[in-house]
């Protein structure tokens, strides 16, 4: 095989992983200098020249876990092609993750958030704490995809290139308003990174240190406060699995409450 990283990306585009993906897990594999060729002397040698980022501070393990899960993809479905023997990954430690539990937009700022935006931005706002939308999701979602009778907005190709379906309540509905014509809801076309940045700078503007991913905390938050159903929050979010889901579970959750309210009773 003459490009076998080529052919692995092509594999993996095939599989129907995101653009984001592709891009991220191709940059990831250029750093490796033989590819399929590589011992345990090799793979440590090149995890050790991971860990510090070109500006000279240290990669986050974030980034670091990625990067491991990039070629740990890679070396396995080499191992699948019959190109090599082993998994080279499996010379590299594991990386721990601290992982924090969700920070969410206070109630009184996303109200004065939706107040003071433009209709445009009004819709990021709305669609990422209302809805749960990624910045990708925004960016790609139409009028089109708003399905009235059904009572559902239709995410198409989300996290995983995934379609999910997620509730449309009467709130959403009030803050997105009528459609302006077929096309995007934001107005126009946006990348994801467009998207994010423009929430980023709009927040900013208003005094807030919140991000896009924040506002969507707000919405899982929420949403497994008063359901308690971890299961369809992770379904409603486009996540894989319950593990990632839990951070959103807080405190003033009213199953948690209950709960406490239980064992602090004696007798």
């Amino acid at each position: 095989m003459d490009d076998p990283i080529r052919a692995h990306l092509a594999a993996v585009e095939r599989d129907r992983y995101s653009q984001a993906t592709l891009t991220a897990r191709a940059r990831v594999l250029a750093t490796l200098d033989d590819p399929l060729g590589m011992d345990r002397v090799a793979t440590v040698a090149w995890w050790e020249s991971r860990q510090i980022r070109p500006d000279g501070e240290p990669r986050a393990a974030s980034s670091l876990s990625g990067e491991k899960a990039h070629v740990s993809e890679f070396w396995r479905w080499a191992m699948r092609e019959g190109l090599i023997d082993r998994n080279p990954a499996d010379w590299l430690p594991k990386v721990r993750q601290a992982k924090p539990m969700a920070v969410v937009v206070p109630e009184a700022d996303l109200y004065r958030l939706l107040r003071e935006a433009e209709p445009h931005m009004r819709r990021m706002v709305a669609l990422a704490a209302m809805a749960g939308l990624r910045s990708a999701e925004i960016a790609s979602v139409k009028w089109t995809d708003v399905d009235r009778d059904s009572g559902v907005l239709w995410v198409r190709e989300g996290k995983g290139r995934k379609d999910r379906s997620v509730p449309l309540s009467a709130g959403l509905l009030a803050e997105l308003g009528d459609p302006d014509d077929a096309g995007p809801i934001i107005g126009k076309d946006m990348t994801a990174k467009a998207v994010s940045m423009a929430l980023g700078r709009y927040l900013r503007a208003k005094g807030s240190d919140f991000t896009a991913h924040k506002l969507r905390a707000r919405y899982l938050t929420r949403f497994l406060a008063a359901t308690g159903d971890a299961v369809a929050a992770a379904q409603v979010a486009g996540h894989s699995d319950l593990s990632s889901i839990t951070r959103y579970a807080v405190a003033s959750s009213d199953t948690m409450r209950r709960g406490a309210e239980a064992a602090g009773r004696v007798g």
